[in-house]
């Protein structure tokens, strides 16, 4: 009896699994505790990864699919222990001005004069004492550490990481794998292109058999539009009722939250495929047109003690999102800053050779923040795919360059014409019997009757981290290792500037086979 009134209190596993109700999917449960000794042998064999951007830190351990946390670097993130005044009743946001706003949720920028290295190296400590304690539950220091870094890293950055490192923790050594090359290994390729749409910069680099091959940036990226969609949002919020105005929060948080709700169901970017005004505009021959302003976007905008339905037009959300990241095609500003990201990549792949060209024009990788902006990698290869169908593979632009292609195309074929068919003077040929040879072997060749043509495409990508995780679980050595005895002692000035692989291999081979007698910094130096 009790069995039976406990059956229909509670059903069964079966008939849950069975049920057609929605459910939430399964938790990700990391293998680190599938058993009791997993996490101990784990600690003292396997190497601790953690990812490492202006933005976020992503930590766990060599093998896993996915990082174990990601902490951002939030003001939220350095409140004193205790202090819980966002959770009191009285608490109220204050208006920000968030271009200023920017700097305190970013741990470095390229620009190293107003960076404050104190505040650098306590932001990062904390962190990763908060990634060991909470998520990775191990013992830091005593395990080998990956370090996943942006392949543009300031050196006093650089050198206040490894330092805070080395002198916190009782790492033996730290390895340091360059994010795009890690970018290319999590997508099961050797060679292709990274598109990082990141926080300051977005940048552009070429890699062929996991070796950095040429590099562009470009400024679009997504502070620029987070600044341009916060201006925006201030005018909608001013542009309500004064009771109203004074009610709805605006701060860092809120648009960052509104960039990625609106990215991810196509509000700030049109769906592509719509006929031959997309094409038209991808082409550069008309005026990009936002879509039509009939439809707006309907948001709840939260205030202090509950939201309001505030609507946004579409128009005015499109064309914000194209002068920032996307930007018109000008062919007079040869700044990377000033042209578009399609155009940036097309530069890229136009300062390539040829071979190498080939590799990369079909495995094209988005990655970042802003890889998450729906439609947005489709907008930008559309566009690099028309201005390869306009220019081609030649740098050379201007009227009168086009003039005299054309002249010299059909001086070419006027003198390809046999002089025998300029006198309608028709001759028998006879049959060659190499060429019919020839001609039948490649018809019964499949791999000749279904040639491919090379065509821009996108490839997905697990990310860095998960590469990095693949490239640590087979036991590679990177070419980038630092021990800490040597750094501390030297710092980065030990490293020396050899960045072939066989000058570093004849000094070791004078050495120990065991001992490395210098270290590198590689593309980092």
């Amino acid at each position: 009896m009790a069995s039976t009134v406990a059956s229909a209190i509670r059903p069964g596993l079966r008939e849950r699994q069975k049920s057609g109700s929605p459910h939430t999917p399964s938790r990700y449960i990391s293998s680190v505790h599938s058993s009791p000794g997993s996490s101990f042998f784990r600690a003292e064999e396997d190497p601790i990864i953690i990812e490492l951007n202006p933005r976020e830190l992503s930590a766990g351990f060599q093998g896993e699919s996915g990082p174990q946390c990601t902490i951002a670097f939030a003001p939220q993130n350095s409140r004193r222990v205790g202090d819980y005044r966002t959770y009191l009743a009285s608490y109220k946001r204050r208006e920000e001005n968030i271009q200023a706003r920017c700097k305190d949720y970013e741990l470095w920028r390229s620009d190293v004069k107003d960076v404050d290295l104190g505040l650098l190296d306590d932001k990062l400590e904390r962190a990763v004492r908060e990634a060991y304690t909470k998520h990775l539950l191990v013992d830091a220091g005593g395990a080998r550490l990956v370090l996943v870094l942006p392949s543009l890293v300031p050196h006093p950055v650089l050198s206040t990481i490894l330092t805070l490192l080395f002198e916190r923790w009782k790492y033996s050594s730290i390895t340091l794998l360059p994010s795009p090359t890690m970018t290319i290994a999590g997508s099961g390729l050797r060679s292709g292109l990274v598109v990082d749409i990141g926080w300051e910069e977005t940048v552009v680099m070429a890699i062929y058999e996991y070796r950095e091959i040429h590099m562009r940036r470009t400024v679009r990226a997504m502070r620029a539009l987070t600044c341009k969609i916060a201006a925006l949002l201030d005018g909608v919020r001013q542009g309500q009722k004064d009771s109203v105005e004074g009610d709805l929060v605006f701060d860092f948080d809120f648009v960052e939250d509104f960039i990625d709700r609106a990215g991810g169901c196509h509000g700030l970017l049109r769906p592509t495929g719509e006929g031959l005004a997309e094409g038209i505009a991808g082409m550069g021959l008309g005026e990009q047109q936002p879509p039509a302003g009939g439809d707006d976007l309907l948001i709840d905008w939260p205030t202090d003690s509950s939201y309001r339905s505030v609507s946004i037009s579409r128009a005015a959300l499109h064309q914000a999102c194209v002068e920032s990241l996307i930007g018109q095609q000008n062919e007079d500003h040869s700044d990377d800053h000033e042209q578009s990201i399609s155009q940036v990549l097309y530069r890229t792949l136009l300062d390539l050779s040829a071979d190498v060209r080939s590799v990369c024009l079909p495995r094209i990788i988005f990655v970042g923040r802003g890889a998450k902006v729906a439609g947005l990698s489709a907008r930008i290869l559309n566009e690099a795919n028309s201005i390869i169908s306009q220019h081609g593979w030649t740098a050379v632009r201007g009227k009168h360059f086009n003039a005299r292609r054309s002249g010299l195309t059909e001086l070419a074929q006027g003198r390809a014409v046999p002089a025998e068919a300029r006198h309608d003077i028709t001759i028998p040929v006879a049959g060659d019997f190499v060429e019919e040879r020839l001609s039948k072997q490649k018809s019964r060749d499949p791999s000749t009757s279904t040639a491919i043509p090379m065509t821009v495409r996108e490839v997905s990508s697990l990310g860095a981290w998960a590469g990095a995780s693949l490239v640590a679980s087979l036991k590679a050595r990177s070419f980038v290792e630092i021990e800490r005895e040597k750094f501390l002692s030297q710092g980065l000035a030990g490293a020396h500037r050899d960045l072939d692989s066989s000058v570093t291999s004849q000094r070791a081979t004078t050495a120990k086979s065991t001992e490395r007698t210098s270290w590198t910094l590689a593309g980092w130096a």
